[in-house]
């Protein structure tokens, strides 16, 4: 059955790849942008190659099942590209006091850190928050992740702390740092509002629970985070999906970011994209990727440092300076905003950075996931989602 994926996005590459591997024949119309959309890589100081995606992966699991379910493994692919996955390094947070915290993800590690800088009872309420946040992610992961529905009824919302803010939580901790480290989640998700939703900071729960990890070359020398994206393309060339600029056929899957009008309301706000500048600095004997969050200023400042040839290349996304880009998905600004996102189930099948999952690489991957689920079962009948333990694939899919 010939399919149309709308969309060189992130979400596009990898609902192509799927759909390919379930047997379908598989057009991939990129509107003429480079494969991988945003999360692309272009030329950037001394011609070194940049993209503008965070530099250390979360939730690898995204990653692994698009390589197992186009019919190959991530592990092997990075192998044969002499890369590999491994942990990353804490994240190193600055405040505006002088203050300097490396935040391992390690649970243990974590509250050892948070006690040797901040003092025990400090830590003792990052520990009980994120605990409690555990069952905030499990929650989440039923809308937008495992499952395509946002929340229909109020305890289906109230367990997912949709009637908190991030500055609520940030009131919990007490500690001025801490404050700060939970309020700036806004920031970076796309929003200056202060009722952006308790649930971004389960970001943290993924890091404590799933880790930081980082590409790395045969050297152990840290890489850029968009040789996944490559990656992932190669996957579709090699399942056999045409790629084109343009078609006038109609789309089976819009991997395409866009926000839903309705009659009663207007569409959501796009999310703040940042600003994105890299730079060379003078550095030696720097291995691995090192993330750096300048709490310092009115908004937080990420900045990503890596290895090459020459220093160090900083990759620095201000997150004081946004600029609204539905590229980036839909701006939290609050519970309501975040209830409005593209639904992935609709007349056709919706996948991007604007789907309830939000607007990470991780994210992209999931809502593409659950597109090609449904739109797989409208096609055929057959249930390919991993909890149907019986499905075996297309026997033409099994064949290639």
């Amino acid at each position: 059955m010939s399919l149309v994926v709308r969309g060189a996005t992130l979400a596009g590459l990898a609902a192509s790849a799927r759909l390919a591997r379930l047997g379908h024949q598989v057009t991939l119309d990129t509107g003429g942008t480079p494969l991988g959309g945003r999360w692309s890589a272009t030329v950037g100081p001394h011609g070194h190659l940049v993209d503008a995606m965070p530099q250390l992966v979360t939730l690898p699991a995204t990653w692994r099942d698009v390589f197992k379910k186009s019919g190959g493994h991530l592990v092997t692919e990075l192998n044969r590209a002499g890369l590999a996955l491994v942990e990353a390094p804490a994240v190193v947070h600055r405040f505006q006091d002088g203050t300097t915290l490396e935040l391992p993800a390690e649970r243990g590690a974590q509250f050892h850190s948070l006690s040797r800088v901040f003092g025990a009872s400090a830590a003792e309420r990052w520990r009980d928050l994120l605990d409690d946040l555990d069952d905030v992610w499990a929650a989440r992961r039923a809308f937008g992740i495992d499952g395509p529905h946002l929340p229909r009824t109020s305890p289906e919302r109230r367990r997912l702390w949709l009637d908190r803010s991030v500055d609520d939580l940030a009131d919990r901790l007490e500690h001025p740092q801490l404050r700060r480290l939970v309020s700036d989640l806004g920031y970076i998700g796309g929003t200056r509002s202060r009722g952006a939703p308790a649930l971004l900071a389960t970001d943290f729960v993924l890091a404590r629970t799933f880790g930081r990890w980082q590409i790395v070359d045969v050297e152990g020398r840290g890489q850029r985070a968009s040789r996944l994206v490559e990656l992932l393309a190669d996957r579709v060339t090699e399942r056999g999906v045409r790629i084109v600029n343009s078609t006038v056929s109609p789309s089976d899957v819009d991997c395409r970011p866009r926000a839903i009008r309705s009659l009663l309301r207007s569409a959501p706000r796009p999310a703040l994209r940042p600003l994105i500048t890299h730079e060379i600095r003078e550095g030696g004997g720097m291995a691995s990727v090192q993330e750096i969050v300048d709490h310092t200023a009115s908004g937080p400042v990420t900045t990503w440092l890596r290895p090459v040839t020459d220093g160090v290349l900083a990759s620095i996304h201000d997150h004081r300076h946004g600029t609204p880009d539905t590229d980036w998905g839909l701006a939290p600004e609050d519970a309501r905003a975040w209830l409005r996102r593209t639904p992935i189930v609709d007349t056709v099948p919706a996948a991007s950075a604007c789907s309830p999952a939000g607007n990470d690489p991780w994210a992209e991957l999931a809502s593409a996931a659950l597109a090609v689920y449904e739109l797989h079962e409208r096609l055929t009948g057959e249930d390919c989602r991993p909890t149907n333990r019986d499905f075996k694939g297309s026997r033409l899919a099994q064949r290639s």
